[in-house]
């Protein structure tokens, strides 16, 4: 079991008792790092967490079951949430649910994740799927320009959009079925647009609002296919 997070073996079980698999799946990751590496076997290491989960890296992993990460970005602002403060946000896009629990059973998965466990102090990882009857997104990706990314990820879908009062572009609005590692949290939307450094600016000027249930960050996208992935959810684009 990792030491970053609890596995909600329910949700997880269920995956196995479906008739059909279901998918793409969208895995959104909320992560905090720790400020040094820790790894358990007691070597001394001199890594960042941020390094350590770098080191990491499962992209041959993610490949071999048919994923691919989409959404790679360090957050800059936090604007809302609780005493966790995120450091990075991503996504990987799974051609199923089921798939992230044969990637983890892989021996090279396995050996490489002694890094991540290293680096990673806490992580929420919950399935999203695209909200139904949504246009396809403009082909906008913020690691193309100077945009940043504001995410919402809040428990009640009805919760106010903050995009709506600001310039922006949405890029993607997914619903969360269950999250399968973190705490005893659920969400029940995340939604992603793209900002000017102007608005980020004008926003974060606001400081952090102390919510328990709900967060909402600007992060610093490196790695930006989420619209892209939206252009034909039957199947993952490499």
């Amino acid at each position: 079991m990792p030491r970053y997070g609890a596995l909600n073996d329910t949700y997880v079980a269920s995956w196995f008792e479906r008739e059909e698999p279901g998918g793409p799946m969208w895995a959104l990751n909320l992560m905090k790092y720790r400020a040094v590496a820790d790894y358990g076997d007691g070597r001394t290491s001199t890594l960042t967490g941020v390094e350590a989960d770098d080191v990491y890296a499962p992209h041959e992993q993610l490949k071999a079951v048919g994923a691919r990460i989409i959404l790679i970005a360090p957050v800059v602002h936090q604007l809302l949430g609780d005493d966790t403060e995120w450091d990075r946000i991503a996504i990987a896009q799974y051609p199923y649910r089921a798939a992230i629990a044969e990637m983890t059973m892989r021996e090279d998965f396995q050996e490489s994740h002694v890094h991540k466990d290293a680096g990673m102090e806490f992580t929420i990882v919950m399935a999203t799927f695209p909200a139904e009857d949504d246009p396809i997104p403009p082909q906008a990706s913020g690691a193309d320009s100077d945009q940043l990314l504001l995410l919402q990820v809040v428990a009640d879908a009805s919760y106010p959009d903050l995009a709506e009062a600001i310039e922006s572009t949405r890029i993607g609005r997914f619903w969360v079925e269950d999250r399968f590692l973190g705490d005893h949290r659920t969400f029940a939307e995340a939604r992603f647009d793209l900002i000017s450094p102007a608005t980020a600016q004008e926003l974060a000027a606001g400081g952090t609002t102390h919510d328990e249930a709900n967060y909402v960050v600007i992060a610093n996208p490196l790695l930006d296919d989420v619209a892209r992935s939206l252009t034909d959810p039957t199947r993952v684009l490499f």
